[in-house]
């Protein structure tokens, strides 16, 4: 006789395959959410890399032609075309006192108009505010070396940096946001199907006529939540694979990262999303069998999936250090991804504690959605 939790594994998981909704729900975050963000991250490297010629206006360059020269030099060239519809111009002013300014080693006016909250421009404005600066600070020197004074005399201290960051370490600051979508990729494939076998098999008055079956109310949600996690972990493999495939794509060389991940590390990822695909199961059926009806139940959810990406863009953005996040749920697998794109060595202990206290709290969860089961009033919605 085979397993009743199998059985009913078995059967919510063919509901689950034929309703097209699920299915495309579980795929499209695991594909949309990746390309999404390595298209931002191409936009992103073509503006740190774009080593084209800044076109801008400039007013009163006959009165310095040195800083002309020196800002066509270093790409920053007049504009001779119009500019296009809708975008404020970067306008260079530079004062008709220059000459005298500098003859009397006065601080020489120039004024940059632009738009400075333009997302577009701001790369140009950047390079032109960096050049300008270059350019005074040669003044400065120059300035000292006719008195007789040594320009080092104006640097205190001289800091010199060695960067010891290796290209994984530089990888996990770029892309730590991108690997949460691994992360919450559990918890947005499996959604569509925790609602549909709980609130919306309440609504289909199916629920009643399973648990009128030969089985206990642990056996049935066992069943459900081994369906759901299924599908929670269809997505989560699919974004393990498909975002480190996506960005050895870009061109991340050539901003100094290098994302290279051997099939062990994706393995690896995998198993870290196990447990956390059975929490978030849990969750979801818990809000969903507490809901009375398949909208509300979608509501709920809805702000559900909130506090799973609030704590883990909370930690990633705060850059919050401490050891302490290693043991807890979810933020053991954040913490534990961020090392396997590091290169460095996993905390197993820690990683052991995290999943072993995931799988209790998802355990502890199904518990109660069990004796839940036992009340009319959630059965019926009441």
């Amino acid at each position: 006789m085979k397993s009743p939790i199998k059985l009913v594994f078995r059967k919510e998981l063919k509901d689950a395959l034929r309703d097209k909704r699920s299915v495309m729900a579980a795929m499209s975050y695991a594909f949309f959410g990746p390309l999404l963000m390595a298209l931002a991250f191409y936009v992103l490297i073509g503006q740190l890399t774009d080593s084209s010629d800044v076109k801008i206006d400039i007013e009163g360059g006959e009165h310095a032609p040195a800083l002309v020269a020196h800002l066509e030099q270093h790409g920053i060239v007049e504009r001779t075309e119009p500019w296009p519809s809708g975008q404020q111009p970067i306008t260079l002013t530079i004062d008709q006192d220059w000459d005298e300014h500098i003859a009397t080693a006065q601080p020489a006016r120039v004024v940059l108009s632009a738009d400075f909250s333009s997302q577009k421009q701001r790369t140009d404005i950047r390079r032109v505010e960096s050049v300008i600066e270059n350019y005074s600070n040669q003044l400065t020197y120059i300035r000292l070396q006719m008195r007789g004074i040594d320009p080092r005399i104006t640097q205190g201290v001289d800091l010199v940096k060695h960067d010891k960051a290796t290209k994984g370490s530089k990888a996990a600051m770029l892309l730590g946001g991108v690997l949460i979508f691994i992360l919450l990729s559990v918890f947005f494939s499996g959604m569509n199907v925790a609602i549909d076998i709980s609130a919306g098999e309440r609504e289909r008055n199916s629920l009643e006529l399973l648990l009128s079956q030969p089985l206990t109310t642990d056996q049935l949600v066992w069943g459900k939540a081994l369906a759901a996690s299924a599908f929670a972990m269809f997505g989560g493999v699919l974004s393990a694979i498909l975002i480190p495939v996506i960005f050895t794509l870009l061109p991340l060389h050539e901003i100094g990262v290098s994302v290279s991940l051997a099939w062990p590390m994706i393995l690896m990822i995998i198993a870290l999303l196990v447990p956390l695909a059975l929490l978030a199961t849990a969750l979801q059926l818990f809000v969903s069998f507490r809901a009375k009806s398949f909208k509300e139940a979608q509501t709920y959810i809805s702000l559900l999936l909130m506090v799973p990406m609030l704590i883990i863009f909370g930690v990633e953005f705060a850059r919050v250090k401490s050891q302490i996040l290693y043991y807890l749920p979810l933020t053991g697998q954040h913490q534990a991804l961020l090392d396997i794109i590091k290169g460095e060595a996993l905390q197993y202990d820690a990683l052991a504690l995290s999943a072993l206290l995931t799988v209790g709290v998802a355990v502890g969860l199904l518990r109660l959605i069990s004796r839940m089961l036992s009340s009319e009033k959630v059965v019926f919605g009441l």
